[in-house]
């Protein structure tokens, strides 16, 4: 039985950067994926093409106020596609350079060293002094009647996609952030879109002050809300959602339905043998990113706990530091301070606690905007709606933030900085942010406390 000093069950953004510490720091690794490559469903299927799908249309959409211009879609999916081959050619090349290898097939985890993995050639057996699962998540398709004639992110997204051109009208089950981005693009490019929650509100996770700010700018979209679907049918060419509605069955007839109701961990087996324990939610873990068992780590989305790749990664050298450590945890994973942005357009992006969370931890804050309208970039950008707001507790400590609008995914990664590193409002007041940049507003809002 070959023995290394560490094994990851995955090689995405929860294992790599672990494996990649590790090695560098001499420890023997072995990653086993079942897709054998090293990228996860953030490239997959996830983050980057659909990233790559958005923003081309966002830059679409700022031309054509400036003429009549036309984009196939087909050519924007062979960007995404050109984008995902480069990034795999990339991952390929760190692989190689590093010195490791990731062994494809689907690992079982037999007692709390020993993992059996079975590949296209038969099972054989792996032991490890130390285990981090990474496994990741999947897309969650309820049991409605139907559900398999919907489309999933899969069909949208994933290299060389089903979808290569769009339909004229759309249902998307689901307001989340995946449903809304989507709805986003589609909407931009001529679909008629229809987005059907179940819940009283999209992004119903998120600040409801933050969304709905953001939800009269987003582009033109039909939103049915408080409306769980009950089946979808196909009428030749077309589909039939049904769904409940004030207390009727109503019906919309679209050409294509998306499902877009959210993810769902990926467990190993053998959990339960175990006795690691984990719910629908995740695997249970600390801080430290152990599990019950302390040489067995569980990081990104298959722990639940904040489920973005980028997160996923700091998991990941949580783990490798505290492996290192001899499993006696010295680095932690701090939740409040990884952003989130939604790339709707216009883009909203939080951090930290909002007031909604504030107001259920009994925590007093004190707030402070920036208008978009004031913004000088904002407006060379013909993007002058939404705002950055900040908020800071009573020692004027920043504990968190959102931006609407311009350039917010960028923005908020310094508001997330200044929650890491307990900054304060005179901290951001007396940043000289770059001019003409939006960063300028962070400094301006902070001023108006002072």
């Amino acid at each position: 039985m070959e023995t290394y000093d560490v094994i990851t069950l995955g090689a995405g953004g929860a294992a790599y950067p672990a494996a990649f510490r590790l090695k560098k720091s001499g420890y023997s690794v072995l990653m086993i994926d079942k897709k054998g490559i090293m990228s996860g469903n953030c490239l997959a299927e996830g983050c980057v093409p659909s990233k790559a799908i958005i923003e081309t249309v966002h830059n679409y959409s700022k031309l054509k106020k400036f003429g009549k211009y036309s984009i196939a879609y087909e050519d924007i999916v062979k960007h995404k596609d050109d984008v995902q081959n480069i990034r795999y050619k990339q991952h390929d090349e760190e692989l190689h350079e590093a010195g490791l290898k990731i062994l494809k097939g689907t690992a079982k985890l037999i007692d709390e060293n020993t993992v059996e993995v079975e590949t296209d050639t038969g099972k054989e057996r792996y032991r490890a002094e130390s285990i981090i699962i990474g496994t990741g998540s999947d897309t969650y398709v309820p049991k409605i009647p139907g559900a398999e004639l919907a489309w999933t992110s899969r069909e949208l997204y994933a290299l060389n996609p089903k979808v290569r051109k769009l339909p004229k009208s759309i249902a998307i089950i689901g307001g989340g952030y995946i449903g809304l981005e989507t709805a986003s693009f589609m909407s931009l490019l001529g679909t008629d879109v229809t987005v059907i929650e179940l819940l009283d509100r999209v992004l119903s996770t998120m600040d409801s002050g933050m969304v709905s700010k953001l939800v009269p700018l987003l582009p033109k979209m039909n939103l049915i809300l408080s409306s769980p679907v009950k089946e979808i049918r196909r009428g030749g060419d077309m589909f039939e959602v049904s769904y409940d509605h004030e207390g009727k069955t109503e019906k919309i007839r679209v050409e294509a339905v998306l499902m877009a109701v959210g993810r769902m961990p990926m467990f190993p087996e053998g959990l339960d043998d175990l006795g690691i324990k984990y719910d629908k939610h995740g695997i249970k873990v600390n801080m430290a990113m152990q599990t019950n068992i302390k040489h067995i780590y569980a990081t990104g989305d298959v722990n639940g706990l904040t489920p973005l790749f980028h997160a996923a990664k700091r998991q990941s050298l949580v783990a490798a530091n505290n492996i290192m450590a001899n499993h006696v945890p010295v680095d932690y994973f701090d939740p409040l301070s990884v952003p989130f942005t939604v790339y709707t357009v216009p883009q909203v992006a939080y951090v930290g606690i909002l007031p909604d969370q504030a107001k259920k931890l009994g925590i007093s804050y004190i707030e402070t905007d920036y208008q978009m309208e004031k913004d000088a970039m904002a407006q060379v950008n013909s993007e002058m709606e939404g705002e950055i707001r900040l908020f800071f507790d009573s020692r004027m400590k920043i504990i968190g933030g959102y931006v609407i609008g311009n350039d917010a995914g960028n923005l908020i990664n310094e508001i997330a900085l200044g929650i890491s590193k307990g900054l304060s409002a005179r901290d951001f007041a007396e940043m000289a942010h770059q001019h003409p940049m939006s960063f300028e507003g962070l400094d301006s809002a902070a001023r108006k406390l002072y």
